[in-house]
């Protein structure tokens, strides 16, 4: 039994470093991205290309511990413990380890590293534990072994890392999962060469013409799917209150987002970027005037107000350049490290019911919590109306109950939310509130699948978003005719700065036309981006077209021959799930 382990001792090494690697190293559920993103969102040879640069990375990590030279053995140490303590350190604050786009934003953010540590101290206090734990155990590891690597071996390291650093940069960090050694330090020097840049934003060129609305909010959503709302399917109870006060909403239908992530569709909400500009390789978005500039000028005290961060960190491509233009920034999660993730938004709506009565002009952006993966942690585990549901750490996709844990989802952070908001604002109030989401949801594939994000074979579904305007006081005059099928995230930015009171002219002139005016009939046709606003990685430009669920049910299955449909009633019958209502 020694003799044969003695014999395979490398693989045995090999396994047990690997394990120790997926289960400390990498953060929970990373095993099932990779497989979503490579094997079925890109191909089986970058699944194939990713998994013998790890395997090459633990086996340069193992000739490294194992290595019969002292010198190189403490060299590792010393160079192992600080990307330990810093990814057990995310790890303890979020939940998951250190990656390429922590490292973008920590990079991107080191104005604000002094409020860090005063933040985190009993979180770098126990990955501080855990990481002295961690070496103990290896070095208690290389004692007990007598079996050591040739000093030459240690070769195998720079090799290793510099196939990692080209596949995290090809992947634009997407890939990012390997050992700490390789990950921290790779994850950084990544971030730097991809920095973008952080310009000073141009003044706003002009004064506001009219006095504007005096309570001005933008709520951003997070994975709202416009088609999965009771509002455009009147047979799904997703959001009862808001189709039974449709009448008080001014709706512009299933919406088009600029892109399928969070936080390039934020950063070109804020900025004002053209559909024309998209994908922004230029860099454009952050040196123009954004919206909290405009609204200054005006004489709003502005809000930012973020419901998905629990501490002072920015998202979303912003920086401390965007912070000169904010007056507060609030983040309801912060200091209450107790708090249910389904209670956020409650805390936001709350806000925002105190602002609409403050005196003076406010403007806030508000970025919700919303209904992002996994859906089970978005609303409180005793509201659960469809069912049966997944549970909360499910990896697994199974069709019916994704849309079932989904739609539960929409019932508390989208129809509860607005029940909180709506009978805590009167009209007396003065507040008119723009209502989108960031990017949608793919909820039409089962097993392991991205919900959004996707940069191959993209679900128009990711970009279908909600879109509306509630104004109690009936302070906007907006054209009677809507066009559904014609508005998208471009219509918001020229909408706010008519609603702050500039001129109606110049805004269209610089920015397009807005949700106050019928959309012309030469309107270019609707597209969103998958992947990188910015162009980098793997990404494209997709047109975007809605068709009414009926009328997309009964095309499909025409084309199919699957049936004879004689009538948009016998249609219906398709419709055995909420599928997709929107098409390429």
């Amino acid at each position: 039994m020694r003799q044969h382990f003695q014999k395979y001792f490398l693989w045995y090494a090999f396994a047990a470093l690997t394990l120790y690697v997926i289960t400390v190293e990498m953060r929970p559920g990373r095993l099932y991205f990779l497989l979503t993103y490579l094997l079925f969102q890109d191909s089986l040879l970058n699944l194939l290309l990713y998994l013998t640069c790890f395997g090459l990375s633990v086996i340069g990590l193992l000739a490294l511990l194992l290595n019969k030279n002292k010198v190189i053995f403490w060299a590792t140490a010393g160079l192992l413990a600080p990307c330990l303590l810093i990814s057990l350190t995310f790890r303890f604050i979020s939940g998951y380890n250190f990656m390429y786009s922590d490292a973008v934003l920590a990079w991107n953010n080191l104005a604000l590293a002094d409020a860090v540590f005063p933040n985190y101290a009993k979180e770098i206090a126990l990955a501080t534990g855990a990481t002295l734990l961690l070496l103990g155990c290896l070095l208690l590891f290389r004692r007990k072994t007598t079996w050591r690597t040739f000093t030459a071996s240690s070769a195998l390291f720079p090799l290793a890392a510099v196939a990692a650093f080209s596949l995290i940069k090809w992947s634009s960090g997407v890939v990012d999962d390997f050992p700490a050694l390789y990950r921290v330090p790779l994850g950084f020097a990544t971030a730097i060469s991809d920095r973008v840049p952080q310009p000073e934003r141009a003044p706003a060129p002009i004064l506001p013409t009219a006095q504007g609305i005096p309570h001005l909010f933008l709520i951003v959503d997070e994975s709202i799917t416009a088609t999965e709302l009771t509002l455009h399917q009147p047979e799904l109870q997703t959001t009862p209150f808001l189709f039974s006060v449709r009448e008080q909403l001014h709706d512009f239908g299933v919406a088009s987002s600029f892109t399928n992530q969070s936080g390039g569709s934020n950063i070109a909400l804020m900025s004002g970027t053209r559909l024309s500009e998209i994908p922004d390789n230029s860099f454009k978005t952050f040196s123009r005037t954004n919206i909290f500039q405009f609204a200054q000028k005006a004489g709003y005290t502005t809000y930012y107000i973020d419901a998905q961060q629990a501490g002072p960190v920015l998202q979303n491509f912003m920086s401390p350049e965007d912070l000169k233009y904010i007056d507060q920034v609030e983040r309801p999660a912060e200091g209450k490290p107790d708090l249910p993730y389904y209670e956020r938004d409650m805390l936001v709506a709350q806000r925002l019911a105190q602002l609409a009565k403050a005196p003076g002009k406010v403007f806030a952006y508000v970025v919700k919590a919303g209904a992002h993966w996994p859906y089970a942690r978005t609303y409180p585990p005793d509201s659960v109306f469809f069912s049966p549901i997944l549970s909360p750490r499910s990896i697994y996709k199974d069709k019916q109950r994704t849309l079932n844990t989904y739609h539960n989802a929409l019932r508390w952070t989208v129809d509860e939310f607005w029940r909180k908001l709506m009978l805590n604002i009167a009209p007396i109030d003065s507040t008119v509130i723009l209502y989108t989401s960031d990017h949608g949801q793919n909820l039409n594939q089962a097993g392991i699948s991205l919900t959004h994000a996707s940069v191959h074979n993209t679900s128009p579904q990711e970009a279908a978003v909600p879109l509306w305007l509630w104004d109690s006081g009936n302070l906007v005059q907006l054209d009677e005719v809507k066009k559904p099928g014609k508005y998208s995230h471009a219509h918001i930015f020229p909408t706010l700065l008519q609603l702050q009171g500039y001129s109606p002219i110049w805004v269209r002139q610089q920015y397009g036309s807005s949700l106050l005016e019928t959309p012309s009939s030469k309107a270019p046709q609707r597209i969103f981006l998958s992947g990188d606003l910015f162009g980098r990685g793997p990404h494209s430009v997709i047109p975007f077209e809605w068709k009414d669920k009926e009328e997309q049910c009964f095309f499909e299955l025409f084309l199919k021959k699957e049936a004879k449909i004689r009538s948009m009633r016998e249609a219906r019958q398709c419709l055995v799930y909420p599928g997709p209502t929107v098409r390429l």
